[in-house]
C-alpha cells in the first residue's frame, strides 16, 4: 500500500513537470493550439489520475494479492517480458507491415497470449481496435500512417 502512495506522488510530480515544461512551448488556446497544449493536457490528466490512485491507496484495505512481490511471480514476469518483446517487434515491423496489419497482429497477440481471451474476442477485438485506430488517425485526423508492403 505504501508503494502505491509513493508511486502516486512520483507520477503527480511527473505530471507537474510536464505541465511546467509545456508552458515553455507556448500552450496557445483551443482555437489556436500551440505545441505545448497537448503535453499540458496530458500532464494535467497524469496528475489528476495520480491523485485518484493516491486517494484509493489511502482509503482501501490492503489485499493479499498486493502483499506478494510482483517480480516473484514467474507468470507475471513472463507476461511483462513478452509484452516488451511484442512492443519492440511492433516498432520494428511498423514500416514493413504497415500500421493496419501490424496493429491487428499486436492486439491479437496481447488479447490471445498475454491476457487470454476466447478466439472470437481476439479476432473481433483486434480487428475492431486496429480499424478504429486507422479511422481516427488516417481518415479523421489525416495523419499519414505507414502503409507497409501491401500499400493499404
Amino acid at each position: 500500500m505504501e508503494r502505491e502512495k509513493w508511486a502516486a506522488w512520483f507520477w503527480l510530480g511527473a505530471g507537474i513537470l510536464i505541465c511546467i515544461g509545456s508552458l515553455n512551448l507556448s500552450v496557445g488556446s483551443f482555437r489556436s493550439p500551440g505545441p505545448g497544449l497537448l503535453p499540458f493536457i496530458c500532464g494535467a490528466i497524469l496528475g489528476g489520475l495520480s491523485l485518484i490512485v493516491y486517494l484509493q491507496a489511502r482509503w482501501s484495505r490492503p489485499s493479499k494479492e498486493l502483499e506478494r512481490p510482483f517480480w516473484k511471480n514467474k507468470n507475471r514476469v513472463l507476461k511483462v517480458f513478452l509484452t516488451f518483446i511484442a512492443l519492440l517487434a511492433y516498432a520494428i515491423g511498423l514500416e514493413y507491415l504497415g500500421f493496419l496489419i501490424n496493429t491487428t497482429i499486436l492486439i491479437a497477440f496481447l488479447l490471445g497470449a498475454i491476457e487470454p481471451q476466447r478466439w472470437y474476442v481476439v479476432i473481433f477485438g483486434s480487428l475492431l481496435t486496429s480499424s478504429a485506430a486507422y479511422t481516427i488517425f488516417e481518415l479523421l485526423l489525416n495523419l499519414p500512417m505507414p502503409k507497409g508492403f501491401l500499400e493499404f
